[in-house]
């Protein structure tokens, strides 16, 4: 009862997002929504590309040249919402995949645990959890904000004759006629409906991501524990070398287990992460380029409020770079660390033969566990303070050319 309660804390957070977009990596779950509702990720990609992506990527060649335009459909909507589309469609590429690291996961929980396991395990599900929530509210409140801020900046222009009658909360082009009643209608609930579907699947698979990276590293520190304690409870003591070897054995083959669920999460999503870099990068940049933009308005009325939406989904932006930063940084720390907890056993006092034993597993610690994107650039905390310091680079690069524009 104890770890059913656990498991639902855990994973309760992240179970309903990736449910409510269809992607949930559950046997129990294909077979309870059979049928259409089996492919409910297909309506959320509709939305996403049919009402926001594909619409703003045909406006964007309307407005080429417009820089400040270009990159608000970029920044604002484009960009975010087709990676939230490609985030959710990988993540469905990959379920099968998932699937074991699931029921890995689940069976870690069930299983009898010490207080102290029970403890780290608890500690790395708490920060999961807190992440997941942080990120789902902190989308949340961006995305309604920004359209508070559309409609009532739309309804102030209209009222102003400044705007036409029928203007949509993301502008975008469609190839109908827009102006009438019920397909205006009809399209403005698609990109509201298309806006809260990204919000959930970006922060969704981020989220589920770092669960999964924390319950590694959880079950590293375990694994930690219990190899540090073998060695000092063997030492100075007469024991068979046989038995250390087996209960040294048992710690090995967990160690190479939770190698290979790393290694399934690193293969599953290490493009993602790669376009996750670059158009972090570029939606850093985008987006505090419009808040000097806004900051160098010297116009009467100061936009206060849309400079608070620009804050916010800059701090957005850089709030899920930086959970993938600390979870790869977790990771590396974790297993690079159970090389450090047999050195720091009393092994000076274990046999010749047993104490030789222990070099194969601070061998096999000596390179890391890595969360990449693509294969090359590691996830680390250097590697956030390199892109923000990238996207500032880029930012330069932008104010310098809209002065000499103007």
């Amino acid at each position: 009862m104890e770890s059913t309660k656990d498991l639902d804390y855990a994973i309760g957070w992240n179970r309903f997002n990736l449910q409510l977009l269809g992607i949930w990596p559950s046997a129990e779950d294909d077979e309870k929504n059979a049928g259409i509702s089996r492919y409910r990720y297909l309506v959320h990609a509709f939305f996403m590309l049919g009402f926001i992506t594909l619409p703003q990527s045909a406006y964007l060649f309307i407005i080429w040249g417009d820089l400040d335009l270009m990159t608000e459909d970029l920044a604002t909507a484009n960009v975010p919402i087709t990676i939230a589309c490609i985030k959710m469609l990988v993540t469905r590429y990959h379920l099968e995949t998932l699937k074991p690291l699931l029921s890995s996961l689940i069976e870690d929980w069930n299983r009898p645990k010490s207080i102290e396991e029970r403890s780290v395990m608890l500690h790395n599900a708490k920060k999961a959890r807190t992440i997941s929530m942080l990120c789902t509210v902190m989308i949340l409140i961006m995305a309604s904000t920004y359209m508070l801020l559309r409609i009532a900046m739309i309804t102030q222009m209209q009222r102003d004759q400044m705007e036409p009658d029928r203007t949509l909360i993301c502008p975008a082009y469609f190839p109908y006629d827009i102006r009438g009643t019920p397909l205006f209608h009809f399209t403005c609930l698609g990109q509201i409906l298309a806006s809260y579907s990204s919000t959930v699947s970006y922060s969704g698979v981020d989220s589920f991501i770092s669960m999964l990276v924390l319950h590694v590293c959880g079950q590293m520190t375990n694994l930690r524990i219990a190899l540090k304690d073998l060695a000092d409870r063997r030492s100075g003591k007469v024991r068979k070398t046989d038995d250390f070897i087996k209960e040294l054995a048992a710690i090995v083959k967990r160690h190479e287990h939770l190698n290979r669920f790393a290694k399934s999460i690193e293969d599953s999503f290490n493009v993602l992460m790669l376009v996750q870099i670059v158009t972090c990068t570029m939606q850093v940049c985008f987006q505090s380029y419009q808040v000097f933009t806004i900051l160098g308005n010297e116009g009467e009325e100061f936009p206060t409020v849309q400079l608070c939406f620009l804050v916010l989904f800059v701090a957005v932006t850089l709030t899920h770079l930086y959970i993938y930063c600390y979870v790869g940084e977790m990771l590396i720390v974790q297993s690079f660390g159970m090389g450090e907890s047999a050195y720091e056993s009393k092994w000076c006092n274990l046999s010749p033969k047993d104490a030789r034993n222990l070099l194969f597993v601070m061998h096999r610690s000596a390179i890391p566990l890595r969360l990449t994107a693509g294969k090359f650039s590691t996830f680390s905390m250097k590697t956030f303070s390199d892109i923000v310091k990238t996207s500032m680079g880029y930012l330069s690069v932008l104010l310098t050319v809209s002065d000499q524009r103007n």
